[in-house]
């Protein structure tokens, strides 16, 4: 819109402020003598974020009598390669693609200069954490194995922040079944390895997201339903036994992915909630100036 505007005896105006991983919108309208100034930010999410799949490195199907069925965008920086005891189905893949459509770099947090570090990563978790009120997260510093298992005192919850001191140190097992609270919408952030252990998951309406500096790994038994964002900043392997399930959302290895298969039967839905604004939380520290504009503006305030 024009810069400022008038009419009926008030006038407004529009200001654009690029932040880099966003873009904020000013407005000021103008009665007689008052004046009241509100702002809004377009975030830009990652691009990754248009894929079902985005894979920095290779992916790689193994199994026996299995098919894993891909909806919507799989994005391969490296090749695609399958055994002969596993079928996948993609509706759109593409291998060689460029690596800002497949992986997320760490922003430059310490402002050394270079991004993508470990101590880029601990700041970036720690703000996470300080994005919320105290009873909405949980920060545990240890070089240990954290357990999470789903809890009444995890209800609202947001963050959980499991920082090591050293790269790969603070691993993360989840254990969460179906009696995971529907709506809730938890993001588990780890400096080491997240593995999530899931019998019999079957909240669709609820979001269970991952960040982890090391790897992913997810072992699913029998049938499984959930959503969930995952983001690896190693590798991200998926083991499934006699499965029949799905999961919804968005699936970001920067390394590797593999697939490991036995007599299963694997559903990858796409989820557009990250791209149009809904990003689980402590994944808007992830945001960069190379992303694509969201749709809608958050956190919207006067000023």
């Amino acid at each position: 819109p024009p810069d400022s505007q008038g009419y009926g005896g008030w006038t407004y105006s529009m200001q654009k402020v690029d932040l880099g991983s966003a873009i904020e919108l000013r407005s000021t309208g103008t009665y007689d003598n008052a004046s009241r100034s509100v702002k809004g930010a377009l975030l830009r999410i990652p691009k990754p974020f248009e894929n079902t799949l985005s894979v920095g490195g290779d992916l790689s199907l193994r199994g026996l009598f299995a098919r894993v069925e891909v909806y919507n965008q799989t994005r391969i920086s490296g090749r695609y390669s399958q055994t002969r005891g596993a079928r996948g189905w993609f509706e759109d893949k593409q291998e060689g693609a460029s690596s800002q459509d497949t992986t997320i770099p760490v922003p430059d947090y310490d402002e050394s200069g270079t991004s993508d570090e470990f101590s880029d990563f601990v700041l970036f978790g720690r703000d996470a954490v300080q994005s919320y009120s105290p009873d909405e997260v949980v920060y545990i510093q240890t070089n240990g194995t954290v357990n999470i298992f789903p809890d009444e005192d995890l209800v609202g919850k947001k963050v959980i922040f499991v920082e090591g001191s050293t790269p790969g140190a603070g691993d993360v097992n989840i254990f969460f079944d179906t009696s995971w609270q529907e709506g809730e919408d938890l993001t588990v952030i780890s400096t080491g390895t997240v593995t999530y252990l899931e019998p019999l998951q079957f909240q669709e309406d609820a979001r269970l997201s991952i960040i982890a500096w090391d790897d992913y790994n997810e072992l699913s038994v029998f049938r499984s339903q959930h959503e969930s964002v995952i983001y690896a900043h190693d590798d991200a392997q998926f083991v499934d036994i006699l499965d029949w399930g799905s999961t919804t959302g968005n699936i970001i290895a920067n390394d590797d992915m593999s697939l490991l298969e036995v007599l299963t039967y694997e559903k990858y839905y796409y989820s557009d909630k990250a791209i149009n604004g809904d990003l689980p939380p402590g994944f808007q520290g992830l945001c960069s100036a190379n992303g694509v504009l969201s749709s809608k503006l958050s956190d919207w305030q006067e000023w």
